[in-house]
Parts: structure tokens; sequence; C-alpha cells
């Protein structure tokens, strides 16, 4: 691009901003001039990345694809449930009273381990749930043989 035609595209772009800023200004006083100046900053920071670097920008990283194409989370509705479960328990204690514990107590009396979920929680049901590293404890112990 030539100097001369750089300078002549320099001039029109101040030239349409400031003309943009007037009418804003013209149009709704202090705030059509902060709004158009705004919307000027924006398309200055856009041309000028597209400018300095001269490269395309990134495409959109594809969704990870899933291990297994044969297999949803529709399928196992039960799994997404205690997932959810258990998330809310390590948030609230009355989750883990009303929603979880109840589940792994009826789980530990199917695998003949019921003396597991003996968990003493926060006095404040609003409070926080146990902890990663009890609900963790709690489900090794069910899975052991």
């Amino acid at each position: 691009m030539s100097r001369r035609k750089r300078a002549v595209t320099g001039a029109a772009a101040v030239i349409g901003t400031a003309a943009a800023l007037v009418a804003g200004y013209a149009a709704a006083g202090a705030t059509g001039l902060i709004d158009v100046a705004a919307l000027a900053t924006l398309g200055v920071l856009i041309v000028a990345r597209g400018a300095v670097r001269r490269e395309k920008p990134r495409s959109v990283r594809p969704k990870k694809q899933r291990r297994d194409p044969g297999r949803r989370p529709a399928d196992f509705p039960a799994y997404a449930s205690i997932a959810s479960d258990v998330e809310w328990a390590r948030m609230s204690q009355r989750h883990y009273e009303h929603a979880l514990r109840p589940r792994l107590a009826r789980l530990a009396a199917a695998l003949g381990k019921s003396g597991a979920i003996d968990i003493t929680g926060s006095a404040d049901p609003d409070g926080p749930g146990p902890d990663l590293a009890t609900l963790e404890r709690i489900v090794t112990y069910l899975e052991a043989p």
C-alpha cells in the first residue's frame, strides 16, 4: 500500500469516527457519545488485530469425541442421577441427608454393609455436606469385596 493511500485511508477513518461521535452526541447527548465511542473503540481494536497479525484466526476446536460412540448418557439415567446427587451432596448437608444418604443406605443394605453410612454432618442443614474424601471413603468401603 502506498504512503499516500495509507494517509488518505487514515484521514477518512479519523473523519468518519469524528462524524459518528458528533452524530451520537447530537442524537442522544452524552449517552449517545459514549455509545458511539464504545463502538468506535471496538471497531479500531478489531481492525488493529487484523492488521497487526495478518493471519487467520484459529478455528473453533471441535467438541470432544466420546470414547465409545455406541454408548450415550441417556443409556444410563441412573448413573447421571447418582453423579448429580454426589455433586449436590458436597454442596449442601440437606442434599446429602435427603438425596444421597438414603441412596447409599439402600446400596449398603443390598450389599450387606449397612454400617458404612454413619456420617454426622454439619448441624446447619444449609451448610456444606461431607467433603470429597469422606464420600470417597464410603464408596471405597462399599466397593470392597
